[in-house]
């Protein structure tokens, strides 16, 4: 069975298939479909995890014999076997046949796959694992379309877009749905619950654009907390409002706790930095450096001081100043590798 990624949470609502098989070349749709089946294989009792990614020559095997080694008393698995070129030549090709024939018992599994050429979708092993399963498809959205799909995503953030401000957001982001769905973050951390103009979104972006907020990823990626503080000092004293500056600091911490999390799940350093784009692909060996001098515990402790920015920004936390917590949050990620590898 196929069917488009986002009616894939009608499909887990009836009931959990064997197997998924995630395929497309729109990163956004692909993550949020694997992180939907693994919410719901969770949900479903499926605690155990084994992630098996396919690079060169593979020891398909290793797979089969994680199956068969399921104990009486075990957990149910879920299994993720991910093939980052899409081609599992011709062992691999034999094995997911075998595999989609046999499915191992107690266990759910997830394949991603790329987007597919026509000659490889018609493959055998790639209808045998369709004929087993569900074969969620990652598709773009068009120009068309991407209106009303910003407007959906805007409501799930209380905001209500009028048609002007949803044409002017399509403009700036069509044929990258990652980049769309960091404008409605920014959106959300900016704007106040309710309407939202044409104007409130042009603002928006100028305001976010301006070279000083955008040079805050870069010391912190860096690590250079002489350059943040010096940034937000600056920022301040030319009376620019926390929560545009602060957009820029989350959407740098949050991609790399995203690029962190993706390693830890078993895809290779490179494989994770090869999803960046725009701004952050020129970034890729300033991320990469800080990748590796921060750990998982000291960004989502970063991303919790943000969040505390936020609520005191709006007036809902009225304990501290915005501007000493995030100097504190910039100074944190900035501390040398040894104090960072929890």
């Amino acid at each position: 069975m196929n069917i488009a990624a986002d009616r894939l949470p009608e499909q887990l609502a009836r009931g959990l298939a064997a197997l998924y098989v995630v395929v497309g070349e729109e990163p956004l749709a692909a993550q949020e479909a694997g992180d939907a089946i693994r919410s719901a294989a969770r949900a479903a009792g499926h605690i155990e995890r084994n992630v098996y990614t396919v690079q060169g020559r593979y020891n398909w095997q290793s797979i089969f014999a994680a199956g068969d080694n399921l104990s009486l008393f075990a957990e149910r698995r879920l299994t993720e076997i991910r093939i980052p070129s899409g081609k599992p030549g011709i062992d691999g090709a034999k094995a997911l046949e075998a595999y989609a024939a046999k499915m191992p018992a107690d266990t759910l599994t997830l394949i991603s796959l790329p987007g597919l050429e026509w000659k490889t979708i018609q493959s055998r092993w790639f209808a045998a694992l369709a004929k087993s399963g569900v074969v969620v498809e990652a598709r773009s959205i068009d120009r068309a379309a991407l209106p009303g799909w910003i407007d959906r995503r805007l409501t799930r953030q209380d905001l209500r877009a009028d048609r002007a401000a949803l044409e002017f957001l399509a403009d700036q982001v069509e044929g990258n749905l990652l980049a769309a769905q960091q404008e409605i973050d920014k959106l959300a951390l900016l704007l106040p619950q309710g309407p939202v103009t044409l104007a409130d979104v042009e603002h928006a972006v100028v305001d976010v654009s301006r070279l000083e907020a955008d040079a805050l990823a870069d010391a912190l990626y860096a690590g250079d907390g002489a350059r943040f503080a010096q940034i937000v000092t600056d920022l301040k004293d030319a009376g620019e409002a926390v929560p545009a500056i602060l957009w820029q600091v989350t959407s740098a911490v949050g991609l790399l706790l995203r690029l962190k999390l993706a390693v830890a799940q078993g895809d290779s350093l490179p494989a994770a930095l090869r999803t960046l784009w725009g701004r952050d692909k020129q970034r890729a060996p300033q991320i990469e450096r800080a990748l590796k001098r921060l750990g998982v515990v000291k960004i989502e402790s970063a991303l919790s001081d943000l969040a505390l920015i936020d609520r005191q920004a709006k007036g809902l936390e009225r304990v501290g100043d915005p501007w000493d917590t995030l100097l504190r949050v910039g100074m944190t990620l900035a501390e040398p590798a040894g104090n960072g590898k929890r």
